[in-house]
């Protein structure tokens, strides 16, 4: 029993040993790891104290002050204060009229600067409109060939034109008066001093057409139809005198009687299928109704003939109408003379009216306008 214990003592004897050695081991570690804590922990308390204690100081220094200031607030409390909230209220105010007042001014110049800004820019578009507007006329100018001026002279010369037909088609004074005028104002608009000479033949053609009688082709044409009506109403019928009843012939008169009597009644039977009178007499004493309407037709033609003549300004047949008619008219004086005198009178009073002035010619100021525009075209031509 002996023999086998020997060999487990043997055994542990080293297992013993080594973990002794471990343990002193993990004490010199430990002591190190305390130690190394220890010296760490005293380096921070080093550095804190270095880096706060200036910090701390400052604040027992503020401390201090406030403690002070509160005793002399507490010292300053003992005496009668004003209004504090008043005074706040005031403050406040002050605060914030001023705060309104810069806002104010800090508006008033921002829209200052806006509203200059838009002035600037409408002023710079205006300025780039004109420059565009400037260059589009000059290059119509340039395309045309031709500047203001002769513009204007050309308006000038069409009304010129317009006023030679007016006056030689409708014979309408008052109508070439008025494109003269204007005629007259564009050559006026131009200030070209080569026009000067046109104006004044311009001048003299207004005073030559105010001066022109007018005529009342209304008042005419008027007084002309009213003669017409005068006519239609006129007396030319021949009247046949009326036949007589024939006395019965008595069977006891004699043969002479009888005889008489037949012959008489022949006379009268062939009367009414042969007119007889003598080349002397006026062919109004035996117009029948038939020839009196033809009669007044004619009357009446004239007179329209003579409306005609009037609207056309045809002095010549304007007066051969009304003599023809005064002529024909003074033929039927015994049918209805009061009416006839009448017709005549009038148609005598018609006949010295003059319906057609002589008119000025604007031939000559029209072809010397068109000079002057043809040189200031061919010196304004590139």
């Amino acid at each position: 029993m002996t023999e086998p214990v020997a060999p487990a003592e043997t055994s542990t004897a080293p297992t013993i040993n080594s973990g002794a050695a471990q343990g002193s081991r993990g004490r010199r570690w430990a002591i190190g790891l305390s130690l190394f804590t220890l010296l760490t922990v005293a380096g921070l308390t080093a550095t804190g104290y270095w880096l706060g204690w200036p910090w701390v100081q400052e604040q027992w220094q503020r401390f201090e002050n406030l403690e002070r200031q509160l005793a002399d607030s507490q010292a300053v409390s003992a005496e009668p204060e004003p209004d504090v909230a008043a005074l706040a209220r005031e403050a406040a105010d002050t605060r914030i009229n001023a705060g309104l007042a810069s806002i104010e001014a800090e508006w008033q110049r921002e829209f200052s600067a806006l509203r200059a800004r838009q002035n600037a820019e409408r002023a710079e578009s205006v300025r780039q409109l004109s420059g565009r507007m400037g260059r589009v006329e000059d290059q119509m100018d340039r395309l045309l060939a031709v500047d203001r001026r002769a513009w204007l002279g050309q308006e000038a010369v069409f009304l010129t034109r317009l006023a030679g037909q007016r006056l030689l088609v409708a014979r309408d004074v008052d109508a070439a008066l008025a494109l003269l005028e204007q005629a007259d104002a564009l050559l006026r608009d131009t200030g070209e001093p080569k026009f000067e000479g046109v104006r004044l033949a311009i001048a003299r053609d207004r005073a030559a057409l105010a001066a022109v009688p007018r005529v009342d082709q209304v008042g005419l044409y008027a007084r002309l139809s009213g003669l017409i009506d005068q006519v239609d109403k006129l007396q030319l019928e021949f009247e046949a005198p009326s036949k007589e009843a024939q006395p019965a012939v008595a069977s006891d008169t004699g043969w002479w009687a009888q005889a008489t009597s037949v012959w008489n009644a022949a006379l009268a039977k062939l009367s009414d299928h042969l007119i007889v009178r003598r080349r002397s007499d006026e062919i109004a004493q035996l117009m029948t109704p038939e020839w009196a309407a033809l009669a007044r037709q004619n009357i009446r033609m004239l007179i329209e003939q003579a409306q005609i003549a009037m609207l056309s300004a045809n002095q010549p047949l304007f007066e051969r109408s009304l003599q023809r008619a005064s002529g024909f008219v003074a033929l039927f004086a015994e049918q209805d003379a009061e009416r006839v005198a009448s017709i005549v009178q009038t148609l005598d009073a018609l006949g010295s009216e003059t319906i057609a002035p002589v008119l000025p010619e604007l031939t000559e100021t029209r072809s010397l306008l068109e000079g002057e525009v043809e040189r200031l075209d061919s010196r304004t031509a590139p």
